[in-house]
């Protein structure tokens, strides 16, 4: 009779990568997160589009997440938004990231969503949530979910700690919006990760990374804790690394893998 230890986490590991380096990848990850703004790049059209689509396709990994969403210049928030642009940059994102088998986009763009000096907090906030339903329109139609990213203050001046980003999410109140948990932008705002269990039920995918935002098993960021917590909430998502990589790149995403499988027991 086989003993009753803890229930392995179901969690799915993937990377955060540009397509040219898929070749150098140690093998085993289950899928590759793709940035939004360069690689389904939304402001071509599908026409001039249709050469990168076709590589995107013969990847031999499946795409199954997609970050970095868009260019500074595409503003959310502020005195100068065009939601004309912003419609249709959102309709091209979501119709290339669905027909490659993507099923979360995680929208950061500290760049887009930064509130000017000066601007009310209150409309930015609004701005923000209009962006985001109209990203949720976008994506119920093809079945994807919209991940809000929480980023640290050097980064953004607006949502920087899960809790404000589930605030967000629930004054958008849209099945499609949920919340991204990065390990990196937590410890950079001493944020606790007992943050993520009050909030659990929003929780829509994980990003990875360790001290100094290397790879994962490198330094002395607390994920044996990250992903106890995982298990204990029966998160059931994925989770990708995200971080910087040294000259060797395939030792070190080989050694990330065997760390991060470890942990999932």
């Amino acid at each position: 009779m086989k003993s009753s230890g803890p229930e392995p986490a179901h969690i799915e590991i993937g990377i955060c990568l540009s397509p040219d380096r898929i070749t150098n990848l140690a093998p085993g990850y289950d899928y590759v997160e793709l940035a939004v703004s360069s690689a389904l790049n939304p402001l071509q059209d599908d026409t001039a589009f249709a050469d990168q689509m076709a590589r995107l396709e013969a990847l031999p990994l499946p795409v199954k997440a997609f970050n970095v969403f868009a260019p500074a210049q595409l503003k959310f928030v502020g005195p100068q938004v065009d939601w004309h642009q912003i419609d249709i940059y959102l309709q091209r994102a979501t119709q290339r990231a669905a027909a490659l088998g993507g099923e979360v986009i995680v929208v950061g763009s500290g760049g887009s969503r930064s509130v000017p000096e000066g601007f009310n907090r209150d409309r930015a906030w609004g701005q923000l949530i209009r962006f985001l339903n109209l990203a949720a329109d976008h994506a119920g139609k093809r079945g994807l979910t919209i991940a809000i990213e929480p980023l640290n203050k050097q980064e953004t001046n607006i949502i920087n700690s899960y809790r404000e980003a589930v605030r967000l999410a629930q004054d958008v109140h849209r099945r499609e919006v949920k919340v991204l948990a990065d390990i990196y932008h937590f410890q950079m705002e001493g944020e606790p990760l007992e943050d993520i269990r009050e909030g659990a039920e929003w929780l829509a995918h994980v990003h990875l990374a360790d001290s100094g935002r290397r790879h994962p098993g490198s330094g002395e960021y607390p994920l044996r804790e990250l992903f106890a917590l995982l298990r204990d909430i029966g998160y059931r998502g994925r989770a990708s690394v995200e971080c910087r990589w040294g000259d060797d790149f395939r030792a070190e995403s080989a050694a990330s893998l065997r760390f991060l499988r470890d942990l999932l027991g």
